[in-house]
């Protein structure tokens, strides 16, 4: 993705929130070429080889439950150009900023039962059951998960799963202390405004950032999955962006 952003000609001309969108839209191509589907195959067959589990069979004349098509992850993107922060989410990863002890949100999930993504998954022949698209994925935008963009009747932005990014433009305030990107497991067991609490307390004690967001991430993984009810037990990647010292 950095690779051709750089390289899209919206970029160059300085329209960095359209060269967002066409970016996300370009992996989808990029993913549905022979040569994609092959990287995808072989990324997956190291990791079952790794954890003992049966690799998938190649052929991808029918999509199948273990192939390629299967395969897609959310996408959270932030790109800074001066003073102006460009937010890109497609899926339920999120990015929040705090500044002044208090958490605002820099982008909104997509979930399935949003009034927006059930309208268009079911335009386009879709359904959601027990808040998950055909009854599989919990999220309703994403990069990859080819199985559900086939329509060719359809544009990217109205197939079943879409990888179109909203796009937010913010300008940087000098109140602004640090931004937390991170997939949906992050916000499971805290609310965004307990997030900011957490690293507000870490970067007090601590200035280094590592060790505050590997506290954060074992803050966040459940003791006891049955307790918690499954929460705290889902994929987890953060990052955290300071713009200024927190001081004690």
């Amino acid at each position: 993705m950095p690779e051709e952003l750089l390289k899209n000609p919206n970029y160059l001309a300085g329209q960095y929130g359209k060269a967002l969108r066409e970016v996300f839209l370009k992996m989808d191509e990029m993913l549905n070429t022979e040569e994609g589907k092959d990287e995808i195959h072989e990324i997956y067959n190291e990791k079952a080889t790794a954890s003992s589990e049966s690799p998938t069979k190649k052929g991808y004349g029918g999509l199948t439950e273990e192939g390629p098509d299967m395969k897609g992850c959310t996408a959270n993107v932030i790109l800074i150009k001066n003073k102006t922060l460009f937010v890109a989410n497609a899926g339920d990863s999120r990015c929040i900023v705090a500044g002044k002890g208090k958490a605002t949100e820099l982008s909104f999930d997509h979930k399935p039962d949003g009034e927006k993504e059930l309208a268009r998954i079911t335009k386009a022949g879709g359904s959601v059951t027990e808040g998950r698209v055909e009854g599989n994925l919990n999220l309703s935008r994403s990069l990859g998960d080819l199985r559900y963009k086939i329509d060719k009747k359809l544009k990217p932005e109205e197939q079943i799963i879409s990888g179109e990014p909203d796009i937010f433009e913010y300008e940087i305030k000098s109140e602004y202390d640090f931004i937390v990107m991170g997939c949906d497991g992050v916000y499971e067991t805290k609310s965004n405004q307990q997030i900011v609490e957490f690293f507000y307390k870490e970067l007090k004690g601590n200035p280094a950032l590592k060790p505050a967001v590997e506290n954060f991430l074992d803050s966040n993984v459940s003791p006891d999955y049955i307790k918690t009810e499954g929460a705290g037990c889902d994929n987890m990647t953060c990052i955290l962006v300071q713009f200024k010292k927190i001081h004690k």
